[in-house]
């Protein structure tokens, strides 16, 4: 599939930073016409994060913003609020993640915009949703990653608090976005009715601890930092090899057998305090020092080839260079290369679309430069405008 199963879908992205372009490339990825607003000038803050590629934008840009055009509007003027209202009647969806009553006071809130386009899906993400105590806090990734106790959870157990290396609530609170407006998408197509979407970070960072809320909710103990260890099973975490470290996961008793099966584990079948899931759990501490000082004995492969051969969860702990130079994901293209600026040859890998198989496996369209697009959008405006109202008064 080519086109996409959003093909003839349009969608208006107000968004920056991470959260809100992530969203919106999902769309595009799925064959949406995604036409994003950038301040004239100086463009989505998240171009400037980072060391910029030789185009003049930086990572966090370059990796989250293929499929789409671009168009330079100023909001804060009567001029670009005026235009956003336009192109307001000629699009299905509009995406936003300023802070809550930010696109109200611009004069091209909901209540507005639905009034243009009565049957507009409209998403807004912000950190902590549209009411509620905390909701007009400043918010980005870490805030939410520390608020909503996922710092708590992170980190050694003897040590201080960590946020997760990856940006998990800005990513989660854009796939929450995505899907919420495929959802409404799909319920206009039976209604004929748009809707105003409100999604939290904070609210998605929930969705990531079901696990560990449910359990505060079931005993009432709080959750407490378990490192690369799991809550409820052991043996399940990092360990060191003679060469580099690696994780492995014994979650049934059939699995925990099998691993005992080899010669150097084969002690612990005798280890009454070891025969049980919750014994093991309970006796955690010794088990994984004593489990340590055997891998350490010998190369990460030599352990990799074993538990591989009786079909054990285990892997290595790979760094970005290793994984992503890895034949599987070479043979997969889970990487692929954009062009920036476009028509430039200067190239760079980003992050494949894991969607591929309901989408083009390739970007239709590399990261736009500023206002690259500008003239081409505007230009569509008054004509699919008119197109529009002569369908409406039909």
């Amino acid at each position: 599939m080519t086109a996409g199963p959003l093909a003839g879908i349009r969608v208006l992205d107000i968004t920056r930073a991470l959260s809100g372009p992530f969203c919106t490339m999902i769309l595009g990825d799925l064959g949406a016409d995604v036409i994003k607003v950038e301040v004239p000038g100086r463009g989505d803050e998240g171009r400037h994060w980072g060391p910029p590629f030789a185009g003049g934008a930086g990572p966090n840009y370059l990796g989250f913003n293929r499929n789409k055009r671009n168009v330079e509007i100023d909001l804060r003027t009567p001029e670009g609020q005026e235009l956003v209202r336009k192109l307001t009647a000629t699009v299905d969806v509009v995406v936003e993640n300023f802070r809550p009553g930010t696109m109200r006071r611009f004069g091209v809130g909901y209540e507005t915009l639905k009034k243009i386009r009565p049957d507009l899906i409209y998403c807004a993400i912000s950190g902590y949703g549209k009411a509620g105590p905390l909701a007009k806090w400043p918010a980005m990734d870490l805030m939410i990653q520390a608020v909503s106790g996922i710092m708590a959870l992170t980190g050694e157990v003897e040590g201080r608090p960590h946020k997760a290396a990856a940006p998990v609530t800005d990513l989660f609170g854009g796939f929450s976005a995505a899907i919420a407006v495929m959802g409404a998408i799909h319920e206009r197509s039976r209604s004929g009715e748009g809707r105003e979407i409100d999604i939290s970070m904070l609210d998605a960072a929930f969705t990531i601890l079901g696990q560990s809320i449910a359990a505060w909710g079931i005993d009432g103990k709080d959750p407490v930092r378990v490192g690369n260890a799991h809550p409820l099973m052991a043996p399940y975490q990092s360990f060191r090899t003679k060469t580099k470290e690696i994780v492995c996961a014994i979650t049934t008793q059939k699995r925990w057998e099998r691993m005992c099966s080899m010669p150097e584990f084969a002690h612990f079948r005798d280890r009454p305090e070891l025969a049980t899931q919750s014994s093991r759990n309970a006796n955690r501490k010794r088990l994984c020092e004593e489990m340590e000082a055997i891998l350490q004995t010998q190369p990460a492969d030599y352990w990799l080839g074993h538990f591989f051969r009786l079909e054990l969860p285990a892997a290595p702990v790979n760094t970005i260079a290793e994984i992503a130079t890895h034949p599987h994901v070479m043979q997969r293209g889970s990487l692929i290369e954009i062009e920036y600026p476009p028509g430039s040859g200067q190239r760079v890998k980003i992050p494949g679309m894991p969607w591929r198989d309901v989408a083009s496996t390739r970007p239709v369209r590399n990261p736009p430069v500023l206002g690259e697009h500008t003239e081409e959008v505007l230009g569509e405006c008054e004509q699919l405008r008119s197109q529009i109202q002569t369908r409406r008064s039909w």
